[in-house]
């Protein structure tokens, strides 16, 4: 007999990777009810609950759990794992403004099963999971198309709709899969400066204060009038004007603040 304490540690380690139950017995070729038992508790007879897990377990079913590698891509494709990995990832890259009809087609599923991936905490098949893992090591760093009209208007609106639902970007994970939280939060407001360049080309894109008051500062830097910066951001001139004003004051020598 061996200790259960190290077969259950490992078997967080798995599910926090994505897998499931039945996934990880399928891989250890033992029942879905031993994973249950040693992760949640032994089921009570009689009763809907369940008590404390075995402290022992047979040194073949140890072996056999400790054996499973936390990889996705050596369970079969219809092994189901956790949608969390691939949600990250549609939303990660939703911040570089690939839209989810253009990801959903490169994946070859439906629109609707793409909004319920993002939506629900359902579990996909492994070969799904793998080919949104594989897709996003191929777009992570790459911004998609936005030349001609309609690529620009579905960019456009990816990021929108990435920002009002406030999605993280790439490198905001250490791992992607395993992480509870976002490996960096910043205490500082984070300035999209896509954004900011959509913006100052005439897309209509929501910044933010801190992203308007920074494209305001670009915006004269680029020798763009003060109605020019006024209109392409969709704000009043007195309130351009305000930002520099205030900008000038704080940078402005002690000296010259004194008077």
């Amino acid at each position: 007999m061996s200790s259960t304490a190290p077969v259950k540690v490992h078997i967080g380690v798995l599910l926090r990777h994505g897998m499931t139950v039945k996934a990880i017995a399928a891989a250890a070729g033992v029942s879905a009810d031993t994973v249950r038992a040693i992760w949640f508790g032994s089921k009570n007879k009689g009763s809907r609950g369940r008590g404390a897990s075995p402290s022992r377990i047979h040194r073949s079913t140890a072996e056999k759990l400790l054996a499973v590698v936390p990889d996705l891509t050596s369970l079969p494709p219809a092994a189901k794992v956790s949608s969390r990995g691939m949600r990250r990832r549609v939303e990660a890259l939703g911040t570089l403004g690939w839209a989810q009809t253009r990801l959903a087609r490169m994946l070859d599923i439906s629109q609707s099963r793409m909004a319920r991936i993002l939506t629900s905490k359902t579990d996909i098949p492994a070969e799904l999971h793998n080919a949104a893992a594989s897709l996003y090591e191929r777009l992570w760093r790459v911004h998609p198309p936005h030349e001609s009209r309609y690529d620009r208007a579905v960019y456009t609106g990816a990021l929108e709709y990435a920002r009002a639902h406030r999605w993280l970007p790439p490198m905001a994970w250490d791992d992607i899969d395993t992480d509870d939280e976002p490996a960096v939060v910043d205490e500082e407001p984070v300035v999209d400066e896509v954004a900011i360049d959509l913006a100052l080309r005439g897309e209509r894109v929501r910044l933010t204060r801190e992203e308007r008051h920074v494209a305001i500062h670009l915006a004269r830097e680029r020798g763009y009038s003060l109605e020019e910066t006024a209109q392409l951001l969709d704000i009043t001139s007195r309130t351009v004007l305000r930002v520099l004003h205030v900008t000038e004051l704080s940078t402005a020598p002690e000296m010259q603040l004194a008077a």
